[in-house]
């Protein structure tokens, strides 16, 4: 009995969420006809909130039918010939940017939910810890410290989801609405629309980010390991980060590891690794610096080294430098802190483990191991 009625529950909540979706659509498609009396009003303008509406309080399903809803209603009632399904060149690249956004919007809203969870699940974990505080002053004392961090960490969640996640959004939504000028020159609009899905891929990276960490928090973290060679690391590491250092004027080496040297690893997320440590190497290093990558085997390990000549890290700030939305420079907004605090649960994952050497003015060393993959170990 308990069982049908919760059924019946879910039911009746799931159709209210598509419901709410077609609601919304419809005051979209309303609200851009009565507007549209007056004088020239962009199509898609009532209808990104609509696919927003849909995307928080719904979810993916009715966001996705209040996107397809949104376009079928465009190309039947604004867009030429009215009443008809046919589209030009122009209309389509309107099309293919409202689709870029309501899907950025929709990823948005779904990292944005996933953060408030993590962080309402560390809010309870803070409230269990203060209740059982108070049975010796050494224990309350630590129960009280990790208190701090959680709370601490919940803000630091909820400030990245705001900000760092908000202004890429805010620059696809500029990017449409100049799209939407029915005079806008095509290379303009073509410009504009690589605005668009470059920042669309900047807050998939983001959102990444932010689902990893959430992952190794959540304990569910998973690898999928297999024998992967030094060589191709390096090789591959190299394919993705020489354009931008020969665009930046560094010189990038990557120094091949002794034949055949291999490590039992999953060769995703060990890129992962490299790239999160190179791209920081290069983001830090001037114009005709240096950043090498380097690997040696030590019995059952290997370790991978990448070494630039940037500035160097100060003392105090290397036990931070893995630290979850944690980076040097405070006004440095060119990432969220999180790549190396990845970098660091992703070795740690492998049974490996990561380190920084430094000395100011001098550049810096990072190194990690991974298990070295046993057909390549020394008889």
């Amino acid at each position: 009995m308990f069982g049908s009625i919760r059924r019946s529950g879910n039911l009746r909540f799931s159709l209210t969420r598509y419901a709410l979706a077609l609601l919304v659509t419809a005051i979209a498609l309303v609200a851009t006809l009565i507007l549209r009396r007056d004088g020239p009003t962009p199509s898609f303008l009532f209808f990104v909130p609509a696919v927003a509406i849909s995307a928080w309080y719904g979810g993916p399903g009715p966001a996705a039918l209040a996107t397809s809803l949104s376009l079928l209603l465009i190309d039947l009632n604004f867009l030429d010939p009215g009443g008809s399904l046919l589209i030009d060149r122009i209309e389509a690249l309107e099309i293919i940017a409202f689709i870029i956004v309501a899907a950025t919007i929709t990823t948005t809203m779904e990292a944005l939910h996933h953060a408030l969870a993590l962080a309402e699940s560390r809010a309870t974990a803070l409230k269990q810890l203060n209740e059982e505080v108070g049975r010796s002053y050494d224990s309350e004392r630590e129960k009280r410290h990790m208190a701090e961090l959680l709370a601490q960490a919940r803000e630091e969640v909820l400030g990245v989801v705001a900000h760092d996640l908000r202004n890429p959004l805010n620059t696809i939504i500029t990017s449409t609405d100049l799209l939407l000028q029915e005079r806008l020159e095509p290379a303009r609009r073509t410009e504009l629309l690589e605005v668009a899905l470059r920042t669309g891929r900047q807050m998939n990276r983001l959102i990444g980010d932010l689902l990893d960490t959430v992952r190794m928090h959540a304990g569910k973290f998973t690898l999928d390991v297999e024998d992967v060679t030094v060589a191709s690391i390096f090789r591959q590491a190299e394919e993705t980060f020489r354009p931008i250092a020969e665009k930046r004027g560094i010189y990038l080496e990557a120094v091949p590891p002794e034949n055949g040297v291999a490590v039992r690893a999953d060769p995703f997320r060990v890129s992962q690794i490299v790239g999160n440590i190179v791209g920081n190497a290069l983001k830090f290093t001037p114009e005709r610096g240096n950043v090498t990558l380097r690997a040696d085997a030590n019995g059952n390990h290997v370790a991978i080294h990448v070494t630039d000549t940037g500035p160097g890290i100060p003392p105090n700030d290397i036990e931070h430098l893995f630290d979850d939305f944690w980076q040097a420079r405070r006004n440095d907004h060119r990432g969220v802190g999180l790549g190396l605090a990845i970098a660091k649960g992703v070795v740690e994952a492998h049974g490996g483990m990561i380190w920084a050497e430094s000395t100011p003015g001098h550049g810096s060393t990072f190194s990690f191991t991974l298990p070295r993959a046993i057909a390549t170990r020394s008889a």
